[in-house]
């Protein structure tokens, strides 16, 4: 018996259903709609232009993003059209920041009168939002010794998010002043590197007294334990012990912010480090005793004791 293939829908056909679904608000049917278009033809202007109409009306700001992403890239006579989703994708998405600079940007090389008119307003909203952020971002850091470590973290993470690099003299009299944390002065100390604060700081972890200069360092995700020690240790245990790499891969990635920025080797060298994961990993599944005398391994456990 012969396989049955199914004759395509027409393009025609296809077009007016997805136009129909549009109309009647059936965003869900259309989506798929699109989807099968999109198997069997490609997208022409017009369509692009609908279906990025329709993922704005489903708010799904991620896809909306790339989508006008990859169509201006490709070149198009929709240029104001598709600026006008991307800004919205990236308000959707609450990055105020990039839709006051993209505005900024562009508003000049928009065509017609209308655009510029429909993105006012968005810069507007996105920058009553950046105020109010920074509103409570000003509360958090006044009472940061007081709040807990949670919004510690997320205060900071926030103000990078936001690019709000106004924050510098605070975030360093706070480093100065109050005992943080190890895993909330790392991200301290990338804020000041994002906002390319260049002035000597004296710092301590883990007994370990260090003078850093933010940004002359290299980032959270650029050092060496990130780089090469947790690579390697994946590879030793990815063959004995693959069902914890996920584990593996999450502690490893915390302890690499609880040690940012030490210089790991002035503990010990990059095999020892290696070793000790291994082991510390292996031991968790009774493949490997723990080494408790090896230096390492106690500085690896004494993070099981950080909150």
């Amino acid at each position: 018996m012969s396989d049955i293939i199914p004759f395509p829908r027409s393009k025609d056909k296809l077009r007016r259903e997805i136009k129909q679904s549009f109309n009647n608000n059936d965003l869900d049917e259309m989506y798929q709609l699109v989807e099968r278009f999109e198997e069997q033809f490609e997208l022409d202007e017009q369509m692009a232009l609908l279906k990025c109409a329709m993922l704005y009306k489903m708010q799904h700001f991620l896809e909306l993003r790339e989508e006008a992403i990859i169509l201006l890239k490709q070149g198009t006579t929709k240029y104001d059209d598709l600026m006008v989703y991307y800004v919205k994708s990236l308000n959707g998405l609450g990055q105020y920041f990039e839709v006051v600079e993209v505005i900024n940007q562009i508003i000049e090389e928009v065509n017609n009168h209308r655009t510029r008119m429909e993105l006012f307003p968005i810069k507007e909203h996105a920058l009553s939002q950046i105020d109010k952020h920074n509103e409570h971002a000003t509360h958090m850091l006044q009472n940061f010794d007081t709040i807990s470590l949670r919004d510690q973290i997320n205060t900071i993470l926030t103000l990078i998010d936001f690019n709000q690099f106004r924050y510098q003299s605070t975030v360093v009299n706070i480093i100065d002043n109050v005992k943080l944390a190890d895993n909330v002065l790392s991200i301290m100390l990338e804020y000041l590197r994002f906002a390319e604060y260049d002035q000597v700081l004296d710092i301590q972890k883990f007994d370990y007294n260090m003078e850093v200069i933010p940004n002359h360092l290299p980032g959270l995700e650029h050092t060496l334990f990130k780089l090469t020690i947790i690579p390697k240790v994946i590879e030793c245990i990815e063959e004995d012990a693959a069902q914890i790499i996920e584990e593996a891969l999450h502690l490893m990635n915390n302890h690499a912010i609880l040690l940012y920025p030490l210089d790991i080797e002035r503990i010990a060298d990059n095999n020892a480090w290696i070793e000790a994961y291994t082991n510390y990993f292996k031991s968790m599944l009774g493949l490997e005793i723990l080494d408790e005398s090896n230096d390492v391994i106690k500085f690896i456990t004494s993070f099981d004791r950080i909150e």
